[in-house]
Formats: structure tokens, C-alpha cells, sequence
């Protein structure tokens, strides 16, 4: 299969862009061919202490494992020790340690392409996995295929279950591990979207609007503004909230 991947992100409104606690994998646009190709966006929870780094080990984790990588085993448990090596190194405010102690959350979307047959025979393949409302949209021309983990605006919340670096604090993961699979063809596009702009991109569906075709256009001669620009708008209208913002845009060409 031939891809192409590009990704899109923006800190929060009035954030630098070493604020932003988002990540997402493969770094850079990429275009490639191969049989297998893995892409991850994870959503640091801004009210933890460093969350942006345990968001890009999360999606480092998911994207480097040669299989499912499972959020409850030893390569999970010596993920959450690497976080607390790596902040347990920097100079601390007294006030920050406790936070610190409590450890970072995020949550965490990976997909996974395969051009090989799948069980039916019946053409190439994905799976998906979700630990809370970071979401996958699948789009064949003007039609939405799929929607995952989330399927409407109304389902969006403020307390999503998320993925704890504290061994103390993560519960029966599997609970709240979402998988899904499916087939594709070329000229399928797939969306990785954070939270706020999948909970835009439902409600504009929801309204009867084409809200795929803005995210087609980013960086093409139909844009209708820059990423960045176009964002900060829907952010004084009202209709996006104020949050740091992903995109990661999928395109099988």
C-alpha cells in the first residue's frame, strides 16, 4: 500500500508551543509503500504535572511494538518507570512534587494498516485501539465508514477514563481498552483527531455539514485557512474548545 500521512497540531489559545501536552506518530509527513504501517495520537491531560511527555512515550509504545502492545503487562509497567526516571531527573517547585507523585494521564488512540488479506479474504485490513476520547474516523469519498471509539458529540465528557504513568492509579485498564477492525481501499482516508476537534468534527456531521472536506483541504490550494489560523477561529466562535488540538490525516493513494 502507498501512503500518505501528515500531521496537524496546535497548542492551546494563549499557549506556547512547548506547552503543548498532545503527540503523535510518525513525527514528520510521511510517504511511503509497505505492508504495515502503524500511527498513534495521544492527549496529555493538562491538569497533570508532564503529561506531554507521557503522551509521546505512549504513542512511541504503541507505533515501535512489533505486536498489540498491552497496557497491562511488563513493556506498560516499564513505560510508567521510564516517565517517573525521566521526571524524577528535573528540579522540582515544592508544590509540583505532589503532582508529580500522582503521576500524568492521557489518553491514547493507534492504528494499525495491513496490506495482506485479511480473515475473510475480502480485501486489506486495519485494527484500532482506544483508551479514552481521543477518536478514528474512516472516510470512502463523502462517506463516513467508521467512527471510533466515539460516535457523537453527546458522548464527548469531561472525565474520560485515561492512562495513568502511576501503577497506582491504573485500575483494571482493560475495562476501558477499546478495539476495533475493518477493511480499506485505495482512496480511503483515515482521521486521527484529540479530543476537541473529534467532538467538532461529530457535531458539524451531526448538522448536516461536510466537516471531512476541511480536513481533506489542510495544506492543499483548497484550504480554506492554515491549520493553526483556522482553529483559533472555531475557538472565538464558540465551536471548538479551547484545548491543545491534533490531527494526524491518513490518505491510502
Amino acid at each position: 500500500m502507498h501512503v500518505f500521512a501528515q500531521p496537524f497540531w496546535a497548542p492551546k489559545g494563549g499557549s506556547t508551543d512547548r506547552e503543548y501536552e498532545d503527540a503523535f506518530w510518525p513525527r514528520k509527513r510521511m510517504e511511503t509503500t509497505a505492508t504495515c504501517l502503524r500511527f498513534a495520537v495521544a492527549d496529555g491531560a493538562t491538569e497533570t504535572s508532564y503529561s506531554g511527555i507521557w503522551a509521546k512515550q505512549l504513542v512511541r509504545y504503541l507505533c515501535r511494538s512489533s505486536g498489540n502492545a498491552p497496557f497491562d503487562g511488563d513493556g506498560f509497567r516499564r513505560l510508567q518507570q521510564r516517565w517517573s526516571t525521566i521526571v524524577g531527573r528535573r528540579p522540582l517547585p515544592w508544590y509540583a512534587e505532589e503532582k508529580v507523585r500522582l503521576g500524568a494521564f492521557a489518553a491514547i488512540l493507534g492504528l494499525v494498516l495491513y496490506d495482506d488479506v485479511d480473515r475473510e479474504g475480502s480485501g486489506r485490513h486495519w485494527q484500532a485501539v482506544a483508551v479514552g476520547d481521543s477518536c478514528l474516523v474512516q472516510m470512502r469519498e463523502e462517506e463516513v465508514l467508521v467512527r471510533f471509539p466515539l460516535a457523537e458529540s453527546a458522548a464527548f465528557t469531561n472525565r474520560p477514563y485515561l492512562l495513568s504513568s502511576n501503577p497506582a492509579h491504573t485500575g483494571r485498564v482493560v475495562d476501558h481498552v477499546r478495539n476495533m477492525d475493518g477493511t480499506w481501499q485505495t482512496g480511503d482516508a483515515f482521521y486521527l483527531m484529540t479530543d476537541a476537534l473529534a467532538c467538532w468534527f461529530m457535531r458539524e456531521a451531526e448538522e448536516g455539514r461536510t466537516p471531512w472536506r476541511v480536513l481533506r483541504d489542510l495544506d492543499t490550494s483548497d484550504e480554506i485557512k492554515p491549520f493553526r489560523e483556522w482553529v483559533e477561529t472555531l475557538r472565538k466562535e464558540g465551536a471548538m474548545r479551547n484545548d491543545d488540538v491534533t490531527l494526524l490525516r491518513i490518505d491510502i493513494t
